[in-house]
């Protein structure tokens, strides 16, 4: 039998994805690997792409595919500020 809860969470995360990751497939990463729902609550991106991008998200899915998701992001050295553990 499965530790996975049998519930989903919601949790809200920022980030901050630099230009050089722009044109990788990041967001359908998490939902397409990682079964997370992303919602976006803001973002913040220039239209000429010269800096970095933020992202207020919403994820929901389940604690460890989540937990998963987010290390994939730390393994691209994506700055994450979750606001579930302030």
């Amino acid at each position: 039998m499965s530790n996975l809860p049998l519930t989903k969470v919601l949790r809200s995360i920022d980030l901050n994805i630099p230009q050089a990751l722009h044109q990788e497939p990041i967001l359908a990463k998490l939902i397409g690997e990682y079964n997370i729902t992303v919602n976006f609550k803001a973002a913040v991106l220039d239209r000429k792409a010269t800096g970095g991008g933020w992202f207020n998200l919403s994820l929901e899915g389940y604690p460890q595919d989540i937990e998963n998701a987010l290390n994939y992001l730390r393994s691209l050295e994506i700055e994450i500020f979750d606001s579930n553990l302030i």
